[in-house]
């Protein structure tokens, strides 16, 4: 029963709090009901974010539902909306000595690990986050963990395996190289699909960024200017028909000077 989960040592360990622990169950288990992880609107600091996370795998563990290294809930949405992912100075003043680029991944790197192994999400939304580049390279942590999310899930192969048909990064601070990025990456992620008549199609909305050629990236992927060749992208503001036959559809609405 809910009564003793609330009370488990190692929940209560997690969250700190009896009245946090409450408020994970609750999350957790209305995600259960409606199919639906919803982070969204519930005002939890990137701490309290990190706890609410943990104390899920717990509960699923406790209510056996994560028996087997691929068992996944049955959640086909998360969002994690208007949670700070990322922040470039830590809420506790006394982590500033130690606040590298690795510290500043981890809990993105948290979310985007919960994602792809605990749930069978197919929309994923990380809208308001706080996300940016940290050094726009390759290295770029950030920007790494944020390409998994169109990146093929769990331990599924061939026809089975899972990839997510609309992930949602709006109102984040990504930049042109990153949205050139991201859609290369789920594109030839898709390519490897075994049924080529119907590959997985992703939506990508990269709304309210700081992305200022959108129209330029689609050119030169479509043209093949990057490693692998020609991708089959296109925008929210193409013909119809060119939009029903792209595998990758972009979403770049309006962007933000800021």
């Amino acid at each position: 029963p809910d009564d003793e989960m609330v009370k488990d040592p190692s929940v209560l360990t997690t969250c700190g709090t009896d009245s946090l622990a409450e408020h994970a169950l609750k999350v957790f288990n209305k995600g259960l009901s409606t199919g639906k992880l919803n982070f969204a609107g519930q005002d939890f600091t990137e701490d309290s974010f990190v706890k609410v996370l943990k104390a899920i795998g717990i509960f699923s563990k406790l209510k056996g539902l994560s028996v087997t290294r691929s068992s996944t809930l049955p959640i086909d949405e998360v969002d994690f909306t208007g949670i700070q992912l990322y922040n470039e100075t830590p809420l506790d003043i006394n982590l500033k000595a130690r606040w590298d680029l690795k510290r500043r991944a981890q809990t993105v790197q948290l979310a985007v690990q919960f994602v792809r192994v605990s749930t069978g999400a197919k929309v994923v939304r990380l809208e308001d986050c706080g996300l940016r580049g940290s050094t726009h390279d390759k290295e770029d942590l950030i920007e790494q963990e944020v390409i998994r999310l169109v990146k093929k899930f769990g331990f599924g192969s061939g026809k089975d395996a899972r990839y997510t048909s609309e992930v949602s990064l709006a109102r984040n601070h990504f930049e042109d190289g990153f949205a050139k990025k991201i859609i290369e990456a789920a594109y030839w992620e898709r390519c490897k699909h075994p049924d080529k008549d119907s590959m997985p199609r992703l939506l990508l909305n990269l709304g309210n960024n700081k992305i200022r050629q959108p129209r330029r990236i689609v050119a030169e992927l479509r043209d093949g200017q990057c490693a692998g060749g020609a991708i089959s992208v296109a925008t929210k503001k193409d013909e119809q028909e060119i939009q029903d036959k792209a595998t990758i559809l972009v979403d770049f609405g309006e962007q933000e000077e800021r």
